[in-house]
C-alpha cells in the first residue's frame, strides 16, 4: 500500500550572463539528474524552496545557497542534498567559452495529490468564515479523494476547525480523534521510509531526516540518538547542533 502521496515538480531558471550558446540540452540533462536524486521528504503539506548554485566548466558545484527557504530545514536540506548527489553535471558545451554559470532551481512538492483535491481544499479555504457549511462540504470531498490514506490527517485537522466554527462539537471531537490516529500512522510510515533509506546509504542527512521524523512523532529519545549520529558524521554542521538543542529542550519539558 502506497502511503506517501507527495508529488514532486522541479523547474529551473538559467541565470547566467549573456551567452551565445544554447544551454537547453545541458539543462535538460541537469534536470533529469537532479530528479533522480531528490528524495522528497514527508514533512510538509506543501513545500517550495529555491536554490541558487554555481557550476564550473566541468559541471562541479562551486557554490550553493538557499535563495528562498521552504521554512523547513529538512525540506531545504533535501534540495541541497539532491544537488550534490547529482553533481558533477558534465562539461559545458565546447562551443561556449563560459567559465561559470549560475542556476536558480525550484523544488516543489505537495501532499495534495490530485488537481481535484487541491481545488476542493482551495474552495474550502475561500468559503471559511463566509459559508462554513460549504467549507466543510468541500473538505468532505477532499477527504474522499484520499480514501482513508494516512496523509489525509491534515484534512481532518482542517475539518475539526470548521466543525468548531459551525458548533458541531461531536463531529469536531471525531475529527480530532481521526486526525491523531492518521497522524500516528503517517509518522510511523515516515520513520520506516527514513530507516529504509539509511539501510541503503548511511548519510548525515539521512540521520537528520530520521531525527526529524522521530521528533514529529514525539519520540525525542530516538530523535536525539539519530541527530547525534548525524553530528558524529559532520561535526562542523552547526544546523544539526542547533536542532539537537531544540529536541533536547522538548525532551526535557
Amino acid at each position: 500500500m502506497l502511503l506517501l502521496l507527495l508529488q514532486a515538480k522541479i523547474s529551473f531558471a538559467f541565470a547566467s550572463t549573456t551567452s551565445s550558446y544554447d544551454f537547453s540540452d545541458y539543462m535538460v540533462n541537469l534536470r533529469e539528474k537532479i530528479q533522480k536524486t531528490w528524495v522528497v521528504p514527508q514533512v510538509m503539506e506543501e513545500g517550495h524552496a529555491i536554490v541558487n548554485f554555481k557550476l564550473d566548466r566541468a559541471g562541479n558545484i562551486v557554490y550553493s545557497d538557499i535563495k528562498q527557504s521552504s521554512g523547513n530545514e529538512v525540506f531545504d536540506g533535501s534540495a541541497i542534498n539532491a544537488l550534490y548527489k547529482a553533481a558533477p553535471f558534465g562539461n559545458f558545451p565546447s562551443e561556449t567559452n563560459k567559465e561559470f554559470i549560475t542556476i536558480r532551481y525550484s523544488f516543489d512538492a505537495s501532499i495534495i495529490d490530485t488537481d481535484k483535491m487541491k481545488t476542493y481544499v482551495e474552495k474550502s479555504e475561500r468559503c471559511l468564515n463566509v459559508d462554513n457549511i460549504a467549507a466543510r462540504s468541500y473538505i468532505d470531498l477532499a477527504i474522499k479523494e484520499l480514501d482513508g490514506n494516512p496523509a489525509s490527517y491534515f484534512l481532518y485537522a482542517r475539518r475539526h476547525k470548521i466543525d468548531k466554527l459551525i458548533g458541531d462539537h461531536k463531529a469536531a471531537e471525531y475529527d480530532l480523534k481521526k486526525c491523531k490516529e492518521l497522524k500516528t500512522e503517517y509518522d510511523e510510515n515516515r520513520i520506516r521510509i527514513c530507516k529504509a533509506a539509511l539501510e541503503k546509504e548511511k548519510t548525515s542527512f539521512g540521520y537528520f531526516s530520521l531525527a526529524n521524523a522521530y521528533d514529529a512523532a514525539g519520540d525525542y529519545k530516538n530523535a536525539l540518538a539519530a541527530i547525534d549520529k548525524a553530528i558524529e558524521m559532520t561535526p562542523l554542521n552547526q544546523a544539526y547542533k542547533r536542532y539537537r538543542v531544540e529536541i533536547f529542550a522538548r525532551n526535557s519539558e
